[in-house]
């Protein structure tokens, strides 16, 4: 259960370069929250024994390290260029 709780503390690192290279925005990471608390309270389901408490101390966690990464996806936004350059 240790390494599972260590994985799942890497969310914000793992969404920080995701948006970095583009591949997820702000936009749609809050778009998409209901289904993060969904998937944090079913990955915390399978990662933690088969008891209410454990997987609520897995899936609470999870929730806001999610938020933390909408706040980190933020400041990594690729820049815009802007059109006048040319």
């Amino acid at each position: 259960m240790l390494l599972a709780f260590g994985l799942v503390f890497e969310l914000p690192v793992v969404i920080f370069f995701l948006s970095k290279i583009g591949l997820v925005t702000v936009s749609f990471l809050k778009k998409n929250r209901k289904y993060a608390v969904l998937m944090a309270f079913i990955v915390g389901a399978i990662l933690t024994p088969p008891d209410v408490v454990s997987q609520c101390m897995m899936a609470v966690p999870l929730i806001i390290l999610y938020e933390i990464g909408i706040i980190v996806a933020w400041f990594a936004r690729p820049a815009k260029k802007e059109e006048n350059e040319e």
